[in-house]
């Protein structure tokens, strides 16, 4: 009686979340970053607005001039347009400045007052301009490195800060949205007496950890060897537990991210978790990719056992989907590799994936418990792929209710282009059991991405009585065609 209530309760959510809307899901914050670098292929007309609270448009660059952020001729054309058809349809309309590629000058740009002030006056004009309701701040790091030639400062989370502070107070920014894009461990504070976290929930409406890029092609051109992580894991307190005795660490989760944020003085209300409609795929030769029990020579595919986070060599890096690029040299002028990005729409395209988002018949395919994310093996490629799907966004989904977390962002938009992980994560139950404690956050240590087992046996994990409920919903509604 028990399996045919979890199998009527999973119908009927299955149903929920063929119709599923932002409005219906009582998140705060459904958020979607649109690419307009990728509006060819992601035209306005094919965005699903309803499942969207939010919408920021990437990006606007600093520039060395602080009065000066950029938007690329093909961005000042289409922004309008973003801002028309999310308005047109609800939706508050964003604007994200800086990124990955696009953070070298925001050190210097707000490190002295009077370069904060003609900082501020070009965000507010932008706002004016092009008639936003948010802007997100995606600086790369705040007094940390990240592509390799951002300008830096032991000062950089006091002056984001006091530039905050600042631009709250104008009148045009008073009642605008403020986000702030980060890594996974908070700013470093530069205050040795007392943190100054906590003064950013008076001037942010929320931060959005990026939960993903934690684990790929780190050291590309480099012979050193590395173990395929999860890229967005929900939880990496755990791998070590399929190693043997090598202590294998990961480089962060949904799970670390909240808990050392929250630690950090920011409210859960004002914690909005950055997911991926994409993954990382890895060189990983077939002779290691699955467990040796398993027989390299089955005719079907599906008989493989994946091996736990097997080594990959990095000198090896395999061109990813349709979006990834080949590799070049980037802004600092150092060679940059391809990142072996695989979207989930890409992900179906080759056939890996059903539309569904399960694996496709002969596809190698592995849950890893651990991190509740799943893992593929191209065989064609000879690359193993970490990445998520409907089952992964609908845990992240339960961890965001479970928390009281104000929702969730993902890059990006196009990435997910039928709503198939939106659905799972807009619908997804709440899970009381992946309620985190307010402990002491964990050390912090170096961040360096957006955030960026020996007996080969797969983690076994005691699974409660809501959890298993959890699985059966998840599980029935994922395999539905």
């Amino acid at each position: 009686m028990i399996l045919l209530g979890l199998l009527a309760l999973a119908a009927a959510q299955c149903a929920a979340a063929s119709s599923t809307t932002a409005a219906g899901s009582n998140y705060t914050a459904a958020v979607g970053w649109y690419a307009g670098y990728h509006e060819p292929d992601v035209p306005l007309s094919s965005v699903l607005w309803t499942k969207y609270t939010h919408m920021t448009y990437a990006f606007a660059v600093p520039t060395v001039d602080p009065g000066a952020i950029s938007l690329a001729e093909s961005d000042a054309e289409l922004l309008p347009q973003f801002v028309a058809a999310a308005h047109k349809n609800g939706v508050k309309a964003g604007l994200s400045i800086g990124g990955w590629g696009g953070s070298q000058f925001y050190s210097s740009n707000l490190g002295s007052a009077s370069n904060r002030t003609s900082f501020v006056k070009s965000v507010t004009g932008l706002i004016q301009k092009y008639k936003l309701d948010l802007i997100d701040f995606d600086w790369e790091y705040p007094g940390v490195q990240g592509i390799g030639c951002n300008t830096i400062s032991s000062s950089d989370t006091q002056n984001f800060l006091a530039m905050l502070q600042e631009l709250r107070a104008s009148p045009i920014a008073s009642n605008i949205t403020l986000t702030a894009a980060t890594a996974v461990t908070p700013f470093p504070a530069t205050n040795t007496n007392t943190s100054i976290i906590p003064q950013f929930a008076a001037v942010l409406d929320w931060i959005a950890p990026m939960v993903y890029d934690l684990s790929w092609n780190w050291t590309a051109g480099s012979p050193v060897i590395q173990r395929a992580l999860p890229s967005s894991p929900l939880d990496d307190s755990c791998f070590a537990e399929v190693a043997t005795g090598e202590g294998l660490q990961g480089r962060g989760s949904a799970k670390s991210a909240v808990e050392a944020w929250v630690a950090a003085g920011i409210p859960r209300s004002q914690i909005v978790l950055g997911v991926p409609a994409y993954g990382h795929s890895f060189n990983v030769n077939a002779s290691t990719a699955f467990l040796p029990s398993s027989s390299s020579s089955s005719a079907n595919n599906t008989a493989l056992q994946l091996a736990p986070y097997p080594f990959y060599n990095t000198l090896n890096h395999t061109v990813g989907d349709a979006w990834d690029g080949t590799g070049g040299t980037d802004i600092c002028g150092a060679y940059e590799g391809p990142g072996g990005t695989w979207d989930f729409w890409a992900l179906v395209d080759a056939g890996y994936l059903l539309a569904n988002g399960s694996a496709a018949a002969g596809v190698p395919y592995w849950w890893d418990a651990c991190s509740e994310t799943p893992y593929l093996y191209a065989m064609d490629k000879g690359v193993l792929v970490s990445y998520d799907d409907p089952r992964s966004f609908a845990a992240k989904g339960a961890f965001v209710r479970a928390n009281g977390l104000a929702g969730f962002s993902m890059w990006e938009v196009g990435g997910d282009p039928k709503g198939v992980l939106l659905d799972a994560i807009l619908s997804a139950p709440t899970n009381a059991s992946l309620a985190i404690t307010a402990a002491a956050a964990p050390a912090a240590t170096s961040t360096t991405t957006s955030g960026s087992g020996s007996n080969g046996a797969q983690r076994r994990r005691r699974v409660d009585g809501r959890t298993l409920a959890l699985a059966v919903l998840i599980a029935v509604c994922w395999m539905a065609p």
